[in-house]
């Protein structure tokens, strides 16, 4: 991903962008410097990001300074009191300010806190793809129509999670420390890894896993099986009953839609009219007797839904019709 593509969340996952701002880098802060001097065009992006780490968690070092000054401060005015205990003008205003700056410095580590677990999403539109790097180095490649939400910074040693809508392609980091990491969904269909690529797809109609490589456990069935998955597997969840299927499959059909393909396999009409719906969002009619249940199995370009609706209706011996808010199929 080119820098003059990143929004003001990409800069603050960026670890040379953290390197500058804390000036921990002199690469980085080199690098970022002239970068700037070219004047991009999403300078006031970075900017942003500038000033949002500055106030969020660029000064937690002179914060946590200053409470160590506090402490200091506090301890001598006790002292102070064990000596003489009577309350003094200087002393009354002194022990407001010490108050105040208390409260200073516990809403600033608060407001750190609240920003490093802070959810963070990415989505994408019709038509769209984007990869999204992740805190651990892992990172997930989103299909068209999807969103992916996660905590802002991950503890290498607690688990990772990200929740998934849509359909994603996931290459996992395995860290030392065997930190699980786990994609949920909204309806508790999830998956378990320790590192591993797979695609995941998330739809109204449409719940799958496809494994590439490493060992993945898929749970969120009605009555509470859990699937281990090996590569050249896939999983499947009835969106309907609640209930896992598990069958073997060739992962490069299921990630088609990373080389701009759209594959199917062995698709009914319906079902490949839903997967061009999802891809490109746009509605498909199926006229009274259009749907002669014949199965359609091929990889098409992924050119615009034109092209493709107009394949899939020509291969089950029908014609399209455009309207002003959908295609319709007929016979």
């Amino acid at each position: 991903m080119q820098f003059e593509d990143y929004k003001t969340d990409d800069f603050l996952m960026d670890d040379s962008f953290v390197a500058y701002r804390t000036r921990s880098n002199s690469a980085a802060v080199a690098f970022w410097t002239e970068w700037q001097r070219g004047l991009p065009p999403n300078l006031a992006e970075f900017r942003e990001a500038e000033r949002l780490f500055d106030v969020l968690s660029g000064n937690r070092p002179e914060l946590e300074q200053s409470l160590e000054e506090l402490k200091g401060l506090i301890a001598d005015r006790e002292k102070t009191r064990a000596v003489d205990w009577q309350p003094k003008r200087k002393g009354f205003w002194r022990g407001r300010w010490l108050l105040a700056a208390c409260v200073l410095l516990v809403c600033g580590l608060g407001g750190y806190w609240l920003w490093q677990n802070q959810p963070v999403s990415y989505e994408t539109a019709y038509g769209e793809q984007r990869v999204v790097p992740l805190p651990d180095g892992s990172q997930v490649t989103l299909n068209s129509h999807s969103r992916l939400t996660f905590r802002r910074n991950w503890s290498a040693a607690e688990n990772r999670e990200v929740t998934l809508d849509g359909e994603g392609f996931f290459v996992v980091r395995h860290l030392a420390t065997n930190a699980p990491f786990r994609v949920l969904t909204a309806d508790a269909f999830r998956v378990e890894v320790l590192g591993t690529e797979f695609t995941m797809t998330h739809r109204d109609r449409l719940q799958r896993v496809v494994l590439h490589e490493g060992k993945v456990q898929v749970s969120g069935a009605a009555d509470g099986k859990i699937l281990e998955l090996r590569p050249g597997q896939l999983a499947e969840r009835d969106t309907r009953t609640g209930q896992l299927s598990q069958r073997t499959a060739l992962p490069e059909r299921y990630n088609a839609w990373l080389r701009n393909q759209l594959s199917f396999d062995g698709a009914t009409l319906p079902e490949a009219v839903r997967q061009i719906e999802e891809q490109f969002g746009v509605q498909i009619r199926l006229a009274p007797g259009a749907d002669a249940g014949r199965r359609f199995t091929g990889i098409l370009p992924m050119k615009n839904p034109d092209h493709l609706i107009n394949i899939v209706a020509k291969y089950n011996g029908l014609t399209v019709r455009r309207e002003a808010d959908a295609y319709v199929l007929t016979r």
